[in-house]
């Protein structure tokens, strides 16, 4: 059964105390729990491709009630859980993390941790054990560390489509075709996962829509002369709060990333030949021919007549 199957009314269980309900690592109806084997594994950390991601364990649990796993030493492998529906709760460096639908639950190796369903809301769940010399690099990109070791994903739909198809690779064996491509699905995940991250509150989350509708504002009108202070009272910010969330969702601050956008719409009008030079830096706002083209070659690596008419 896929997630995508799963009927809403699922999570409808009796009424049992806590005090009832048996605690238990797996075991549950449903359950899907696969173990690479560990001479496959083994491999796997030294082949070109695998040794820098790689899976040692994969499962999922659907309304897992009682789940409860305890390990006074970690794991020997990075974990991560994501909840689809349903909630739970981890201890990890001395701190209590809530998880719930979208969140993304990263447990380092070697460091104690207990984690469990609730009890009147079980989780589902799909989780993974990995390893590989590039799995620090992955979560540093994501800003996770065991004092921050959960990841809010603003649409969490995308999460059981591509777990679905980092699982299908498991039914081709365990051969080096399939192990690369499990490792690739895996990486991809991690990717969305940083392409939907969203922000750990609501207060920020609203932060983050008003600097998407002030970037929608500069997108939608590129041949204007924006200045940050317009652009960060069209976000109800100031300029230096505007500017931080600007940088650290797009990688540029605002003047810098219009430029980028500008650049990029006229390389797209000189491409589809409706242009020449000259008009293509009007349309995007710049006046001077001569100053557009030194900040595209800059810019873009090559001159805007070498763009025209195709890429």
């Amino acid at each position: 059964m896929k997630f995508m199957d799963i009927p809403i009314f699922f999570m409808t269980l009796k009424s049992v105390s806590p005090e009832q309900i048996p605690r238990r690592p797996e075991g549950f109806p449903g359950q899907r729990l696969v173990m690479i084997p560990e001479a496959i594994a083994t491999q796997a950390s030294q082949k070109p491709i695998t040794r820098d991601l790689f899976i040692t364990h994969i499962g999922s649990f659907i309304a897992a009630h009682g789940h409860w796993v305890e390990r006074p030493n970690g794991a020997p492998q990075h974990i991560l859980i994501a909840c689809i529906s349903g909630s739970g709760s981890c201890m990890l460096h001395e701190r209590e993390w809530q998880v719930g639908p979208g969140d993304l639950l990263f447990l380092p190796p070697r460091m104690r941790h207990t984690y469990r369903s609730d009890t009147s809301s079980p989780w589902t769940i799909f989780w993974v054990h990995y390893s590989g010399l590039r799995a620090g690099d992955y979560l540093s990109a994501l800003g996770v560390t065991p004092e921050q070791p959960v990841v809010a994903v603003d649409d969490s739909c995308v999460l059981p489509e591509v777990f679905e198809d980092i699982f299908r690779h498991v039914h081709h064996g365990f051969n080096e075709s399939a192990m690369t491509g499990l490792s690739t699905a895996f990486t991809r995940l991690l990717g969305l996962a940083k392409v939907h991250q969203g922000a750990p509150n609501m207060r920020n989350r609203k932060a983050e829509n008003r600097l998407l509708k002030a970037l929608s504002l500069m997108r939608h009108d590129l041949a204007r002369s924006w200045t940050l202070e317009e652009l960060a009272t069209s976000a109800a910010m100031s300029v230096p709060h505007f500017t931080e969330l600007c940088r650290r969702q797009t990688g540029l601050p605002p003047l810098a990333l219009l430029i980028r956008l500008r650049l990029q719409r006229a390389m797209d009008l000189l491409q589809q030949g409706s242009h020449n030079v000259t008009e293509a830096a009007r349309a995007v706002g710049y006046e001077d021919q001569f100053y557009f083209s030194r900040l595209f070659r800059k810019h873009m690596g090559l001159t805007p007549n070498s763009c025209r008419n195709g890429p």
